[in-house]
């Protein structure tokens, strides 16, 4: 965020939440009630839940410059490539699926008997962080090393035979993946809350958009340029 450390300290919780949904995720990471507490500055928040105020703001100030672009991925080294893949995306899914998942939970404490969409909708979304967890294990643990292996030419005992054998397996992993999110999409309309949705709730319906984006890119960049390459190398 480009304001200054003075002009953040002064604005309130809450306001900060409405202009830039990505914040809650850091309030939530320093404890920072940013729904109930958030009628109050950064300044008094951060000093009524004890967050270190320093850290705080520099994860603000951050968050324009966490930005990457797909420009120039096809032209990495396999292992440069792999690594940018653990450390945006697989990093990404592991920061915010557990808000996800806290989100939702909250919304079912609040409004689930109230609203018949929340209740499937927190399924969905548990469903999701199940099926992509252990898959981001698979393609650190086992796939991304073989390919790894291929590329320098090193002799690397597998149980897998070819290295397409796994690649099918994330392939249909990813499918999975975008069709659960086809029934979250249509669950929220759309990620659209509705106009009596609370700030805990127009957050969650916010950061699945957010999540979905990433994950399309995600699946993109292995599926056309990653898998292709590794294949490659076996011809």
């Amino acid at each position: 965020m480009s304001q200054s450390k003075e002009v953040l300290l002064a604005t309130r919780v809450g306001e900060l939440v409405a202009n830039d949904f990505r914040t809650a995720h850091i309030f939530s990471q320093f404890g920072i009630d940013f729904c109930c507490g958030g009628g109050i500055s950064l300044e008094r928040a951060i000093g009524r839940f004890d967050a270190d105020a320093e850290a705080v703001l520099s994860a603000l100030q951050s968050l324009d410059s966490n930005v990457d672009t797909e420009q120039g991925l096809a032209q990495l080294p396999l292992p440069d490539l792999l690594t940018y893949i653990e450390a945006t995306h697989h990093s990404y899914v592991r920061e915010k699926a557990p808000l996800l998942v806290e989100y939702s939970q909250k919304m079912v404490r609040a409004h689930g008997e109230k609203h018949s969409e929340i209740k499937p909708l927190a399924g969905w979304i548990n469903a999701l962080v199940d099926d992509l967890m252990p898959h981001l294990m698979k393609e650190e643990q086992i796939l991304f090393p073989a390919i790894q292996g291929l590329y320098s030419q090193a002799q690397t005992q597998t149980c897998f035979g070819h290295i397409s054998n796994p690649i099918n397996a994330m392939l249909h992993e990813h499918d999975d993946a975008l069709q659960v999110f086809d029934k979250i999409s249509e669950l929220t309309n759309g990620f659209q809350p509705p106009a009596h949705a609370c700030t805990t709730w127009r957050v969650c319906y916010a950061t699945l958009a957010e999540f979905e984006a990433d994950l399309k890119q995600h699946i993109h960049i292995e599926n056309t340029i990653l898998f292709p390459q590794a294949i490659a190398l076996t011809a």
